[in-house]
């Protein structure tokens, strides 16, 4: 009986400490940062004395530091399938499954394609025989809802079943066709707390796909006071669309283009409506969503030469590299977590020679 009343005692007496030390866990804000040297290689054997982080212009205690070499990662995969990826899906398609056998065999991976909506084709899985099936039953065709994609993988990515997350996302054109805007797919990447990589993929034969500040018109004829006046080709207009003027092509390639753009091209989710470029990649947006994420974007090409190589796979294979060459830093602000409020994180290195990859903000939810 004594020995019971004494194991009671020690189980009450712990049980404050534990709550508390749950308590104070939650409280903790995670940050997954990458640091490269001069040369873009990654810097690996970094200790906490090497880097400083800083919440609202406050340097931070760091409490937790890892290095996330062989941490297992829950990763959703967002493929564009409409219809201007048919002469790229094969090479995309190939270079997915090569990716996916190359990451940590525990990684979980779930696989979404999008065209006018999107679709989940395969559920979380380790599995990458299912994966490379479902990759080998894409069809393409349709419009591109890229923003509604986005929305529905960062939600799909919470029932991840690993703590780091990411989001790898592939497009070759704009957003035709998602009832969400760009402003609130951004919106959800930087709430989301976890990493977006993006792969924008331009068409064959070169033609510059990313776009520069200021190329396309105004609707209504308005200058867009953050970008400046629009340039780009002349063209004749769009009879009988409302609001779209003759006088500039928003293509803004190096292709001229043999007719105007169509009706149905007109954009339902985008920043301003307008005519979009199907087989136009946005880089502004996909680097964006990857900057706000502490992830990266590339532009690459759809096909593969002799001399070029396949730059779909050599960007996946540095996404590969770098998850596994990341640092997981934590610490404990001096405020609640549930504040309702916006802050800005910042992380640097002590060495100048060093640049840290990181999410910039959290919000207090």
């Amino acid at each position: 009986m004594r020995c019971l009343t004494l194991a009671l005692f020690l189980v009450l007496l712990v049980l404050p400490v534990v709550a508390a030390q749950l308590k104070v866990d939650v409280a903790l804000v995670n940050v997954v940062a990458t640091v490269t040297g001069e040369t873009g290689h990654y810097i690996s054997d970094l200790t906490d004395h090497d880097l400083v982080v800083l919440e609202d212009g406050k340097e931070q205690k760091i409490a937790h530091f890892s290095q996330s070499n062989d941490l297992p990662v829950s990763m959703g995969v967002l493929l564009d399938s409409s219809g201007s990826m048919e002469r790229k899906i094969g090479t995309a398609t190939t270079a997915v499954e090569r990716f996916i056998r190359s990451i940590h065999k525990d990684d979980d991976v779930f696989l979404m394609t999008f065209a006018n909506r999107p679709d989940l084709r395969q559920d979380f899985t380790n599995d990458r025989e299912r994966l490379a099936r479902a990759l080998n039953r894409v069809m393409v065709g349709g419009g591109t809802a890229l923003y509604d994609a986005l929305d529905e993988g960062l939600q799909k990515i919470k029932q991840g079943r690993h703590e780091k997350k990411a989001i790898l996302l592939l497009t070759d054109g704009e957003d035709t066709s998602s009832f969400m805007t760009f402003d609130q797919a951004q919106s959800m990447v930087r709430e989301s707390e976890l990493l977006v990589y993006c792969l924008g993929i331009s068409p064959f034969g070169g033609f510059l796909s990313e776009r520069r500040p200021g190329q396309y018109p105004d609707p209504n004829g308005r200058q867009d006071p953050r970008t400046g006046p629009s340039i780009g080709f002349p063209f004749p207009g769009i009879p009988g669309i409302p609001g779209i003027p003759g006088g500039r092509y928003p293509g803004g390639g190096r292709r001229i283009p043999s007719q105007p753009a169509l009706p149905q091209q007109y954009q339902r989710g985008g920043r301003n409506p307008r005519v979009v470029n199907e087989d136009t990649v946005d880089m502004e947006v996909l680097n964006s969503f990857a900057d706000a994420s502490g992830g990266k974007a590339w532009l690459v090409s759809g096909g593969s030469t002799e001399n070029r190589g396949n730059e779909i796979q050599d960007a996946l294979d540095e996404i590969a590299a770098e998850l596994r060459n990341q640092y997981s830093i934590g610490y404990y602000p001096d405020h609640p977590l549930n504040d309702g409020k916006w802050h800005r994180i910042e992380i640097h290195a002590k060495d100048r020679r060093y640049h840290v990859r990181a999410r910039k903000e959290y919000f207090g939810k």
